[in-house]
């Protein structure tokens, strides 16, 4: 497994319509992440002084990531009072080789020391009941073959990937090895399968603080010092993208009724978080990535929603698909226009095969299809199925096909 949307005919009730989405749920809240820097020395133990004059052994580690889980806890408890289902709380790192190797030159000790410090973070996120964390990329072909699988084995929580950028053959490569070998994993009920490949994937030209995994990531900013928890919100709206596409019925509309809707779907979000910012110096709200993403529930198909404009001539990849898509990308990364909504992210089409309906069932839709899409949508091929003995050759050259596209296009691309 490789696991990598006349005028006058449409109402203009769109505040109306999105009180009826709220309470329909047609979006939850996918992910509150928490961007936090590590530093190897967070791992070093310290002592504490409490109130009692006792003795509290402590780490950098464990107080960013209680900093993190307090952003996280105050955000989801402020969204959850106004109606919304936040799904998972997260926290994405600087990439790993900044923090997580001790020694570049031996890596008997590094693979030591990585499971020693993996370990320690894992019981950190488990007592703070943080379900997912991304541990950035990997820019050495040789780490990805190594740790990445090791970071997937390790935990279901941890999720990683590797950074190729065009034509470079050898990080492909390295990243097809990658998912062969977490392919093949059977220590843990969570790796039955394939299923490790979800939390890995092949990443290029990906920018910093988009809030979905795996292809999470964040760097030092210039603004800001080690001790800033930044923070940004992801949808799952595959309901919402329905109501809105049909209420739009062209792609004459989408820059109106489509944006319009998005804009007032999203700034009671956006209202919650900059408060909670204005609240610590400490915190920095980064945006909300405005993608269109599916779920599995019934009418949570994005492929299906496209569908449903005029110019959408029969299934999805037919003809009037890549206008579509390049139309509803457009509108979805405009939404920060007078300054309405914060973006981050990748603001695009979320196209997972094994993640939307409606695209599983297209059983004549093909890779070069979805390609052709994700050079205006903005995200990459993802969760594309593969058959267990798919040589690792015939991977790499679809990574380095996403790579070509990013790389030409200047956008965040992932597959897994």
């Amino acid at each position: 497994q490789m696991s990598s949307v006349s005028a006058d005919d449409v109402g203009t009730d769109t505040i109306d319509d999105i009180s009826i989405a709220r309470s329909e749920t047609m979006f939850r809240i996918r992910t509150i992440t928490a961007f936090v820097i590590l530093l190897p020395s967070d791992f070093d133990p310290r002592t504490k002084i409490t109130n009692g004059n006792e003795t509290k052994t402590t780490s950098g580690l464990q107080t960013k990531i209680e900093a993190c889980h307090a952003v996280l806890q105050d955000l989801r408890n402020r969204f959850e009072a106004e109606g919304y289902d936040v799904q998972t709380v997260r926290i994405s790192t600087n990439p790993f080789e900044e923090w997580l190797l001790e020694d570049a030159a031996n890596d008997s000790s590094n693979s030591q020391s990585a499971i020693q410090r993996l370990s320690a973070l894992d019981s950190i996120l488990q007592t703070h009941d943080i379900q997912f964390c991304s541990l950035g990329p990997s820019h050495d072909p040789s780490h990805t073959r190594v740790y990445c699988p090791l970071i997937v084995e390790h935990s279901p929580r941890f999720c990683c990937s590797a950074n190729v950028r065009a034509a470079d053959v050898e990080a492909a490569h390295a990243a097809a090895d990658c998912i062969r070998t977490i392919s093949a994993l059977r220590s843990h009920d969570y790796l039955e399968g394939g299923l490790g490949n979800f939390r890995f994937c092949a990443a290029s030209s990906c920018r910093d603080f988009i809030p979905f995994f795996p292809g999470s990531k964040c760097c030092r900013s210039k603004n800001s010092d080690d001790e800033t928890v930044r923070f940004a919100v992801g949808l799952e709206n595959g309901k919402l993208a329905h109501h809105l596409l049909s209420k739009a019925k062209s792609l004459t509309n989408i820059s109106t009724v489509f944006r319009q809707g998005m804009v007032d779907a999203l700034s009671p979000l956006e209202r919650i978080c900059q408060t909670v910012a204005n609240t610590n110096d400490a915190y920095t709200y980064l945006g909300i990535d405005s993608s269109l993403n599916p779920s599995l529930d019934e009418g949570g198909s994005v492929a299906a929603a496209i569908e449903t404009l005029e110019e959408v001539r029969g299934d999805f990849g037919g003809s009037g698909t890549l206008a579509a898509a390049a139309c509803i990308t457009t509108a979805l990364q405009s939404l920060d226009r007078d300054h309405k909504i914060t973006l981050t992210g990748y603001c695009g089409l979320m196209l997972p095969l094994l993640e939307d309906e409606r695209l599983a069932e297209l059983q004549d839709l093909k890779i070069s299809q979805l390609l052709s899409i994700s050079s205006v949508c903005g995200v990459g091929v993802d969760t594309v199925p593969l058959p267990g003995e798919c040589p690792a050759s015939d991977i790499s050259s679809l990574i380095l096909d996403v790579a070509g596209l990013a790389g030409g296009g200047g956008k965040s691309f992932c597959r897994r």
